[in-house]
């Protein structure tokens, strides 16, 4: 379903623009967030943190964050800051090898990597008597695959929402592999880089790296480390199993999909129109504004919180 009487995204002329709607709020928003930490232990030998807000409400909303993100994001701090003063417990999730620490396998997340949600969602499950999920980029994909993939009577998500999500993962690659959008795509290759080097030192007999530092785009990075590592053939074949587009006809759960048609991070086939369309389950709204992961009104609001919460109470 496409959502088109959504509250009106009146932003300020600054956070109209691409990139500053994108880079201010990374930069300059700032919350205090004293977090409580828990370690989750998984199946296969290794562990994951999830950041804790908690007052004993009934209801919980765990947080997802995008790639080489963390709990520490800005816009996990903003929706964290927001739903714990809105009745929800908040449960900001770190992939492996986020929030400070390297794991201990090899691998550690991709764009498609469910298991840690499945589980953490699971426990949730057994705690609240309601539990909603919110994912960004990265995060909103994986979320999406989630949801795609398991049942709502065994999932525990009474609803869910996914913001500025490259659900076409070869699409935003290659958005990514151009002009300006370029510097947030070396950002990216830099710090993925890095942890692969200190990968190395902690388990140099699995992962090498040789040739590196020739690494200049995903494509090169995917081919050579997330595939492999992961269990893909190559680049190709891990964008394709693992892009949301392709399974988002079986999501079962109220689903709120927002994509802002100023996203320097997605390409047009990020806007699955056709996909959505008549789809019972998904919302989707594709605003003007908004940027990457941004949705600030000004310096100070932020459109997609109480967005969110709206359809959660809805």
């Amino acid at each position: 379903m496409i959502v088109e009487d959504y509250p009106a995204f009146k932003a300020n002329i600054i956070f109209r623009h691409q990139h500053l709607s994108t880079i201010i709020p990374a930069l300059f928003r700032k919350h205090q967030i004293n977090y409580t930490r828990k370690r989750i232990h998984t199946p296969d030998g290794d562990f994951f943190n999830v950041d804790c807000l908690l007052r004993s409400h009934k209801k919980a909303v765990l947080l997802i964050h995008g790639l080489e993100g963390s709990s520490q994001s800005q816009y996990i701090k903003g929706f964290a800051h927001f739903f714990t003063n809105s009745g929800y417990d908040v449960h900001a999730m770190n992939f492996r090898g986020c929030g400070g620490e390297l794991n201990l396998k090899p691998n550690s997340y991709h764009s498609g990597f469910t298991d840690d949600i499945r589980q953490y969602i699971k426990e949730l499950g057994t705690k609240y008597a309601s539990v909603y999920a919110v994912g960004f980029s990265l995060g909103g994909n994986a979320l999406l695959k989630y949801l795609a993939d398991v049942k709502q009577v065994d999932g525990c998500v009474k609803a869910a929402a996914a913001l500025s999500v490259p659900v076409d993962l070869k699409g935003c690659a290659l958005q990514l592999d151009q002009g300006f959008n370029r510097i947030y795509m070396q950002r990216f290759i830099k710090s993925l880089t890095q942890k692969i080097i200190q990968k190395n030192k902690q388990l140099p007999q699995e992962v090498s790296i040789k040739g590196i530092h020739q690494i200049k785009n995903f494509k090169a990075f995917d081919d050579a480390y997330t595939a492999p590592l992961h269990g893909f053939k190559d680049a190709e074949e891990y964008w394709a199993k693992c892009s949301s587009i392709n399974t988002l006809h079986t999501i079962n759960v109220p689903t709120l999909l927002i994509n802002a048609k100023n996203d320097p991070f997605l390409s047009a086939s990020c806007f699955p129109y056709e996909e959505v369309v008549d789809h019972p389950f998904v919302h989707a709204i594709f605003s003007k504004y908004g940027g990457h992961a941004g949705f600030m009104l000004n310096k100070n609001v932020n459109w997609a919180e109480p967005v969110v919460h709206s359809f959660f109470e809805d």
